[in-house]
């Protein structure tokens, strides 16, 4: 019987350090055009960051992280008057450059100068934790309803052959949709990359629990922070990213996992997972990349860059299968192909890609009042001259520094398991 949790003896652990990491983090504004439910960053007044600034924070990743790629955040990066000039000078220090962004400030104009100047790609975050303005006058029910939305997005970059991602938040209300947000983008392979599962999390704002910054306690309060939750909220967070995982597995048994990152405090969690699919243009899956093919391609891309990788700017399709010879998880997906193909032969010409998808499980607070983070986070950013994780910016340009927590013993009752699979059906 397969599997549904995944073993880390089974993977590769991701060979990112603090010094030696292929992403950097950019925070180009704090402005936005749209809310989203546990977003990391509030708007403050701070505005558009200054170009000279942005550009000292770049060169610092450059030196200090040895990025492959900048990847520019906010607010919604979009809406910086000097977004082109930012993509340009990433772009002549030898970097990609990938923007997260909501979509809803992208135009052709905008698509068309990210061309000239080098953008890899587009990071897409549509769910219904947003309050969009395309449908204010419409209670969203399902992530389905956004299928077209995504889709409308996913097409505008098609022309230009932008990188294409599409992330969502994960809350227990939409765990057993995953599935169907999975079978789109395998849908829609031609025009999609990756997609990525952000597990929501948040810090709780009650009694018997105590926050500090720079050694003396501060005042907490529901709204402080973008994530900071009451009591009944932060216990019904209980979506962990191996629960993502085993749902996806269940409904897609070819995906496996390949790659993770652990936490900083607790040995059994798993922060990122990072696994494929492969699939055609006809919407059949074959299996996946194995943690051999994840090794080699990180240990040869530095070997020959000088840094580890992160979003490939090349598909090379069917010749994943010379992995055959190092990666059994693709030497399984080879033969169902052969056998796919056999008996059909113009099944050969079929596009064939890879998915990748994604899970973030941001940072947990354990009953003993650590905080349990992405070990080797991938996603730092710069403040006041030095790398802090982006998730917990706020935490900075709040208090000064980072929090600590002190949680009074019994505070929390152990949670219970999370979700039964029973409970999420089969597509």
């Amino acid at each position: 019987m397969t599997s549904l949790k995944p073993d880390k003896k089974n993977l590769y652990r991701l060979p990112y350090s603090m010094n030696d990491n292929p992403i950097g983090w950019i925070e180009a504004t704090d402005i936005c055009n749209i809310k989203c439910k546990g977003c990391y960053r509030l708007v403050m007044g701070e505005g558009h960051k200054p170009l000279e600034q942005i550009k000292e924070e770049i060169l610092f990743l450059r030196k200090w992280r040895n990025c492959d790629n900048i990847s520019l955040a906010g607010g919604e990066p979009i809406l910086h008057p000097d977004i082109k000039e930012i993509v340009s000078f990433i772009s002549s220090h030898g970097m990609k450059t990938v923007i997260l962004t909501n979509g809803l400030a992208l135009t052709t104009k905008v698509l068309k100068e990210m061309k000239s100047v080098g953008l890899l790609g587009f990071s897409f975050h549509i769910d219904i934790t947003q309050t969009r303005p395309e449908f204010k006058k419409q209670q969203l029910k399902s992530e389905l309803e956004l299928n077209d939305l995504r889709l409308k997005y996913a097409k505008m970059l098609k022309p230009y052959g932008f990188y294409t991602h599409f992330g969502i938040t994960v809350t227990p209300d939409n765990l057993k949709e995953v599935p169907e947000f999975v079978r789109w983008a395998k849908d829609n392979i031609l025009m999609i990359n990756a997609i990525s599962l952000i597990i929501y999390r948040g810090l709780p704002v009650t009694e018997g629990v105590s926050y500090y910054a720079k050694g003396k306690q501060v005042d907490m309060e529901i709204g402080k922070l973008g994530y900071t939750v009451d009591r009944k909220e932060f216990e019904k967070i209980n979506v962990k990213a191996p629960d993502v995982y085993a749902v996806i597995k269940e409904n897609f048994p070819d995906y496996e996992a390949m790659g993770y990152l652990g936490g900083t405090a607790d040995h059994e969690s798993f922060k990122w997972l990072w696994g494929s699919l492969l699939t055609n243009s006809k919407g059949k899956t074959f299996g996946a990349l194995g943690a051999k093919t994840l090794e080699l391609a990180q240990a040869v891309y530095h070997f020959t860059n000088g840094h580890y990788l992160v979003y490939p700017k090349n598909r090379i399709g069917k010749m994943v299968f010379l992995m055959s010879v190092f990666d059994p998880k693709v030497r399984k997906a080879f033969w169902k192909f052969l056998k796919y193909c056999l008996s059909n032969p113009i099944r050969f010409f079929y596009p064939m890609k890879s998915l990748g998808i994604g899970m973030v499980q941001a940072p947990d607070l354990l009953e003993d009042g650590r905080i349990d983070m992405c070990d080797d986070c991938p996603d730092m950013c710069v403040f006041e001259g030095k790398l802090v994780n982006s998730c917990r910016l706020d935490e900075c340009r709040i208090f000064g520094d980072l929090l600590t927590i002190q949680v009074e013993k019994d505070t929390f009752k152990k949670k219970e398991p999370t979700q039964e699979l029973e409970e999420v059906p089969m597509l």
